[in-house]
């Protein structure tokens, strides 16, 4: 079941894909009846775009509330806009780095290991993935579709919807709670469960973590985390355009600051902020991964793929590589399957 997302459309209130083939389950992305095609649950959706592809595992978990496993491999989502609506928005980050914004002043990251907890209408509609690659799990919960009988069940666990809202929603821009042991135990379930998802198994381990969410009534509980503006994000990623586009050019952090607009301070600040690595850092990352995909897809010699990636000696450059892959470039090809 694939589709291409250049037509791909999410939004805060209708997340809807554009496209004919999906499960006949109503599901919180509002989907219409033309677009379905089974009734099997849960149900895995595969998708493309011109900077990747992607798929998301949507277990419904009872009336008002759903958990999507995503594994993406793309920049970003095109989205558009919707009138708000009462959803809470729960998200681990297992690998990877995501973008979640809340307007012109207001950028954040969740890295590996991170749990962010805030009001869907308060995001601004876009989904962005820095590094190309990210998995993680959502939680969606629609305050005005969960049925009063349910509530009340989970008022017997301790949860209180209520207290989440006003407190981490409200007060907060977005709740961010980095390396918390218990709730890292619970989503390391979560996720080991994804392979055959039980309903009722997720339900209960949902409920837990809505548990710990409902007793963060002190502030010293909910970490503050960074945030940053639109402006110096946009400087930032042109930044990294730059660093991954240009291999063959060394600039210094000044020069590069310079030609995107940005202080050098600002620059190293905000660029480690998204993309959870330094300037030198990224780029020299990104161009081992680079070297990596011409010794075993092109015929190149070793020194002309130093060349390539940036490095005009090639012992340097196979130093490098060495130190960062534990084996030699002559060694990483031999792992090309024949043929």
């Amino acid at each position: 079941m694939e589709f291409d997302s250049s037509r791909l459309r999410i939004s805060k209130k209708k997340r809807i894909f554009r496209k004919r083939e999906w499960p006949m389950y109503k599901s919180l992305f509002d989907l219409s009846p033309e677009q379905t095609a089974s009734t099997a649950m849960p149900c895995t959706v595969v998708f493309s775009n011109g900077t990747g592809s992607g798929s998301m595992t949507i277990c419904p978990l009872f009336l008002g509330a759903e958990l999507y496993y995503n594994d993406m491999h793309l920049a970003f989502f095109e989205e558009a806009t919707a009138p708000m609506r009462n959803v809470i928005e729960i998200n681990h980050c297992r690998v990877g780095r995501y973008e979640c914004s809340f307007g012109a002043n207001s950028c954040c990251y969740l890295a590996a290991g991170d749990f962010a907890v805030c009001a869907a209408a308060r995001k601004k509609s876009s989904s962005c993935f820095p590094l190309r690659h990210y998995h993680g799990i959502t939680i969606l919960l629609d305050l005005d579709a969960i049925s009063p009988e349910m509530r009340k069940q989970m008022e017997w666990y301790g949860v209180d919807l209520d207290v989440i809202r006003r407190y981490i929603c409200t007060e907060n821009r977005c709740c961010i709670l980095r390396s918390e042991p218990t709730i890292a135990h619970i989503f390391s379930e979560l996720y080991t469960a994804h392979s055959v998802p039980d309903t009722g198994y997720l339900r209960l381990k949902v409920l837990e973590l809505l548990h710990i969410l409902t007793r963060l009534k002190n502030r010293e509980d909910v970490q503050q985390t960074e945030y940053f503006n639109q402006h110096q994000v946009e400087c930032v990623k042109q930044a990294a355009a730059l660093l991954t586009q240009e291999l063959k050019v060394h600039r210094t952090i000044e020069q590069l600051a310079q030609e995107v607009g940005l202080s050098p301070t600002a620059l190293k600040s905000c660029f480690k902020g998204i993309y959870g690595s330094s300037v030198y850092a990224y780029q020299k990352e990104y161009r081992l991964q680079l070297a990596q995909k011409l010794l075993l897809e092109t015929d190149c010699t070793v020194a002309e793929i130093a060349h390539r990636v940036g490095y005009e000696n090639p012992n340097k450059f196979s130093s490098a590589f060495r130190k960062a892959a534990g084996m030699t470039p002559t060694e990483y090809r031999k792992m090309r399957p024949i043929g």
